[in-house]
């Protein structure tokens, strides 16, 4: 994976979650796909009165987000298959 914002590099979901890495964040009304590393999440990103991942008020709208998928392919033993039933109200 890398950070949608400076482009750092980490291994797997798993490092980047005992990181402390952001899967998201909002910059002003838009929904920004992360993943953010941690330094870019301390200096840039806040949790908001509403428990959201936010966008600085001094930072909102100036970054620049790097474009791309940010997760690499998993590993066919890591990828799981669901299937959701829709109850047919019998």
């Amino acid at each position: 994976m890398k950070c949608a914002i400076c482009g750092i590099q980490i291994d797997s979901v798993e490092d980047a979650i005992d990181q402390g890495w952001t899967p998201y964040t909002w910059d002003g009304g838009q929904e920004k796909d992360g993943p953010f590393c941690p330094s870019c999440s301390e200096t840039l990103i806040e949790i908001d009165e509403v428990g959201e991942y936010a966008v600085k008020e001094e930072y909102q709208g100036k970054i620049v987000y790097q474009e791309g998928d940010f997760f690499e392919e998993e590993p066919p033993e890591h990828v799981s298959i669901g299937i959701i039933l829709k109850d047919g109200g019998n």
